[in-house]
């Protein structure tokens, strides 16, 4: 859960970088720049740490890749679309983990406990009561939301599959490197070179969205995925306390108590037992590497 929390303030870190970068140039670059320093980084942090950037699961980690790098799109071009209200985007890019916790019986075998079931209803409650949705936008805007929490569900229901076999490097490497391909192709028609303080805030979304990307699959190796998508509710408590200083942007008192209901959320989530499946398995070391 610490893993996950961890992930959740740092994907928080590359939205704010990606609304920055994106003010200047296309959402399409911003997902290429973020996806390119994301592989720089997940490169270095590998060799830091002495593990391997070998595939083994190499079917698995395509999907993982592929559907990550679909919902990289829409997320990046419903954060773009300007008639659509910030609220009403991290209400719909947050259903992701309801379509973990419906994805994870059929397709991993993991039972939804009450205190998980409890825990979504509270947590997007919560989402619900921060961002204030109105969707009184485009039909098909909403829609792209709604295909990109789903695409990334099954992301992380993938990533799940793959569990501990694999280095948290070696996968975010494969994804970054598949998603600053697709995304470098979709800049083309498109493309603007950004200025100095782009470019800035593009290095600290990749930057921020690497490091996130190894927390995040570190988390999915060791506990049930339906568990661990419900924390990624906090990562709308984490934009709100940074959007503070960064764009003035004050919460109010239904902030405040949306907020709440998202940490309650999270804190009846950690207080429940362990996943033993995934406790059990640990990342292999060099006699694997």
């Amino acid at each position: 859960m610490a893993w996950m929390a961890l992930a959740q303030m740092l994907f928080a870190v590359m939205g704010v970088g990606a609304r920055l970068g994106g003010r200047g140039v296309p959402w399409q670059e911003v997902g290429a720049a973020r996806f390119l320093v994301g592989a720089a980084t997940a490169y270095a942090v590998a060799r830091v740490r002495g593990q391997s950037l070998r595939i083994t699961r190499v079917r698995d980690a395509w999907l993982r890749s592929g559907f990550g790098t679909v919902s990289a799109c829409g997320t990046f071009y419903v954060y773009a679309a300007p008639g659509l209200a910030i609220g009403d985007a991290v209400t719909v890019l947050s259903t992701s983990p309801i379509f973990v916790a419906l994805m994870s019986a059929p397709l991993l075998g993991e039972r939804l406990r009450p205190a998980s079931a409890a825990a979504l209803a509270l947590g997007f409650a919560g989402i619900a009561v921060v961002a204030q949705p109105s969707f009184s936008t485009a039909g098909h805007v909403v829609a792209a939301g709604a295909g990109a929490a789903l695409a990334s569900a099954l992301a992380m229901v993938w990533l799940r599959r793959i569990g501990p076999r694999e280095s948290s490097e070696a996968i975010v490497l494969h994804l970054c490197s598949v998603g600053f391909a697709a995304l470098l192709l979709a800049s083309i028609p498109v493309w603007k070179t950004p200025g100095p303080r782009d470019a800035a805030a593009l290095a600290l979304t990749g930057l921020s969205g690497g490091l996130a990307q190894i927390a995040m699959t570190r988390a999915y190796s060791l506990d049930h995925a339906a568990r661990v998508s419900i924390m990624s509710f906090s990562s709308v408590v984490f934009m709100r306390l940074i959007a503070v200083p960064v764009f003035g942007e004050v919460p109010g008192c239904t902030q405040v108590v949306g907020s709440l209901l998202v940490i309650a959320a999270g804190a009846l989530l950690g207080a429940g037992p362990r996943s033993s499946g995934g406790s059990r398995r640990r990342p292999a070391r060099a006699a694997s590497e």
